[in-house]
């Protein structure tokens, strides 16, 4: 998740107060599916959009955020939305979130293979996230997930970590 540091849209977020993160992490494929899909969610977004083309219609948007930065996003957000990358899951939810995360298909040249997609189906079935399988979802389900804070009990670590490791190995007796 961490990137350059020098970039200038990067260093302009820092001030920035979002009202929703999204984070593409820094995979080199660009994930333009769910760019393309943040204009009809208004202005209010804050974007680490990585090798992608910058989205039209958001507040503010940098292609890639140092650590610090993305935990700085994470603390003002109100709401998060992600790709199915282990670390930006693990920083929101431990940032206090309920993210929405759009997994990456390798059928749409978005990744290598579809281990976000069984990470996100493992997560989501045991309700540590919101998974987002068509972005054009993305509205209903931003306003029916919880701001920062609201959820009554996130997933602890060590569960957090055992729900991980289950859906890595395909266990799925023991991502519940």
């Amino acid at each position: 998740m961490a990137g350059r540091r020098g970039s200038t849209a990067a260093r302009r977020v820092r001030g920035a107060h979002p009202l929703i993160f999204v984070t593409v992490g820094t995979h080199h494929q660009p994930f333009e599916r769910l760019l393309s899909a943040l204009p009809d969610l208004g202005e209010n977004l804050v974007v680490q959009y990585g090798p992608g083309r910058r989205p039209e219609g958001v507040g503010e948007a940098a292609d890639y955020m140092s650590f610090e930065q993305i935990l700085e996003c994470l603390e003002k957000a109100e709401k998060v939305i992600t790709h199915a990358g282990v670390g930006s899951i693990l920083l929101a939810t431990r940032a206090g979130h309920l993210p929405l995360v759009v997994p990456r298909r390798a059928e749409l040249s978005e990744h290598v293979d579809d281990h976000q997609a069984e990470l996100t189906r493992a997560l989501g079935e045991s309700g540590a996230v919101v998974p987002v399988w068509e972005v054009a979802e993305l509205g209903v389900l931003l306003d029916a997930v919880p701001r920062r804070g609201e959820r009554v009990e996130p997933p602890g670590r060590h569960e957090f970590a055992e729900r991980v490791g289950a859906a890595l190995r395909g266990d799925q007796a023991n991502t519940r």
